[in-house]
């Protein structure tokens, strides 16, 4: 009796240790059954999430449009696009980064992000424009691009052979009339810009002139000594050939990106989230 007893005994507890190994087997297959499914839902709300957010930065003004401009509990949606054009609107740019919480409300609670833009042909000059938490220990990470160009907010006038000259110039000249008086000089810097060196001549309804060459010269202080009354017209003269010459006005101290009215440096934009 002893022996069957013994025999029963341990007979059952081998049924016992067999039945645990397998409800852990079976359990533990299903939790990770579970938990791909759930990580393959994550994957796919986490890309839509992704590419959701970089559309509306890139693709939209948001709302409303001016949203640069208002107080922050006006905002409803953050937009980067400039109004008229595809372009990136510089104010915008500036106006979340100096508020970078204004992208909150575009993320639930527990996901990170970060919006950075940096030119294309150099990746190592990042500037991050906004961002939320860390990126530590985070099971999934996401990131996508956009190639972009910025409106940095210079008004540019192309020179070509397209108003009467008091010069009676050839069309080797180009030549443009401005309207201008001291309060206007103080606010804002007008520009000769091209793409090679030219000859201009600067001249005033009294026959007064300053020539010069330049491919980027501020024409300010030229234009100061033409001064004669509160309305002065200035004559722009330009002998551009075949050069594209502009005449650009700055009213937002931005001479750093002169340049990209000729030549608009192409910019990209990264967001990265994780959860």
């Amino acid at each position: 009796m002893n022996d069957k007893g013994q025999i029963i005994i341990t007979e059952l507890l081998f049924y016992i240790l067999l039945s645990v190994i397998i409800l852990s087997v079976i359990i533990y297959a299903t939790e990770t059954i579970n938990d791909y499914q759930v990580t393959g839902i994550n994957h796919r709300q986490l890309n839509k999430l992704l590419e959701d957010n970089l559309l509306t930065l890139t693709k939209t003004s948001g709302k409303p449009e001016n949203w640069e401009k208002i107080n922050t509990n006006k905002i409803e949606t953050i937009g980067l696009k400039q109004t008229k054009t595809d372009m990136l609107d510089y104010d915008k740019i500036m106006r979340l980064k100096d508020s970078p919480q204004l992208l909150e409300n575009h993320f639930s609670d527990g996901v990170s992000y970060v919006l950075m833009l940096y030119p294309k042909n150099n990746p190592n000059k990042r500037e991050v424009i906004a961002q939320r938490g860390t990126f530590n220990n985070r099971k999934q990470i996401r990131a996508k691009n956009r190639t972009v160009i910025i409106d940095y907010k210079l008004k540019s006038t192309f020179l070509k052979n397209n108003e009467s000259c008091p010069y009676e110039h050839d069309d080797k000249w180009s030549c443009i009339t401005i309207n201008v008086n001291e309060n206007i000089l103080s606010n804002t810097k007008y520009y000769l810009l091209s793409d090679s060196n030219i000859e201009y001549i600067l001249s005033n309804t009294y026959s007064d002139n300053i020539t010069g060459q330049t491919q980027k010269t501020c024409i300010n202080s030229q234009i100061m000594q033409l001064i004669k009354n509160d309305n002065q017209t200035i004559h722009v003269h330009t002998k551009s050939d075949t050069n594209n010459t502009y005449l650009v006005r700055d009213a937002n101290n931005r001479e750093r990106f002169i340049e990209s009215v000729i030549k608009p440096e192409i910019y990209v934009l990264k967001l990265i989230i994780a959860v």
